[in-house]
């Protein structure tokens, strides 16, 4: 299971060190091409790439949009993005998260967002998706790649703890996972939800879909449609309720 697993997230998603220094994760070009198979909104005035590190993800939407707009909150990230997309007269990049930038209301058709929600604290995803409701257009979309439980983790423990110990050792940085968290984990124990929950700090989690679909109700916007890579990652669209 867990080969599939690295197999099939070795095609969209490549380690890396960021510009700002970070161990992290980046999109492949097979990801952005897939996010532009995967929306419904392929033409427009305006795309806008929410946390758009340097630039990548927007390249397969640049030719089919008027204008584009990356946002990331590293000025590294967005002085190496402007640098790649130099010579495009309709890119442009503004560093800050999209709570706090002044964008106008429905202005844009699609905003793209990979490997972003899940770096997000819980407590802040209402507001993003609060600024992403008001910046969207009615008939416009939100198509995301991330890291989410795509399944009920309480209905499938046995699944849940499969993951659960994956993604410890897969996406913790390495010197935490050996030094800090394999050493307690148990061999033969199932980890289920709750026990994610009594033992990990609330900053550390992993949430669900149902988790995400709550936060959406709350802004008036809904998930419409999920396509599945691994259990725990896969493309994801939203639209106005």
């Amino acid at each position: 299971m867990e080969k599939n697993w690295e197999k099939n997230l070795s095609v969209y998603i490549n380690r890396t060190i960021s510009p700002d220094g970070r161990d992290t994760f980046e999109s492949t070009q097979a990801l952005s091409e897939r996010m532009f198979e995967f929306a419904s909104v392929k033409k427009g005035n305006k795309v806008m790439d929410l946390g758009c590190g340097w630039g990548k993800s927007l390249q397969p939407f640049v030719p089919h949009f008027l204008s584009a707009l990356g946002t990331d909150t590293s000025q590294e990230n967005i002085a190496q993005a402007k640098d790649a997309y130099k010579h495009y007269d309709n890119v442009s990049f503004q560093c800050g998260n999209i709570q706090n930038l002044e964008l106008s209301a429905e202005s844009v058709d699609l905003i793209i967002s990979s490997l972003v929600l899940h770096q997000v604290e819980w407590n802040e995803q209402e507001r993003l998706f609060e600024a992403v409701k008001q910046v969207l257009k009615a008939d416009g979309e939100m198509v995301m790649a991330d890291e989410i439980i795509l399944f009920n983790p309480d209905a499938s423990p046995k699944k849940f703890n499969e993951v659960y110990r994956y993604l410890l050792e897969h996406t913790t940085p390495k010197g935490m996972y050996e030094n800090h968290i394999k050493p307690y984990l148990q061999e033969g124990h199932v980890y289920t939800w709750q026990d994610m929950k009594e033992n990990t700090p609330p900053e550390y989690w992993f949430h669900s879909i149902e988790d995400l679909k709550t936060t959406l109700r709350k802004v008036h916007l809904k998930l419409v449609d999920i396509q599945e890579i691994t259990p725990f990652f896969g493309l994801l669209k939203i639209k106005h309720q």
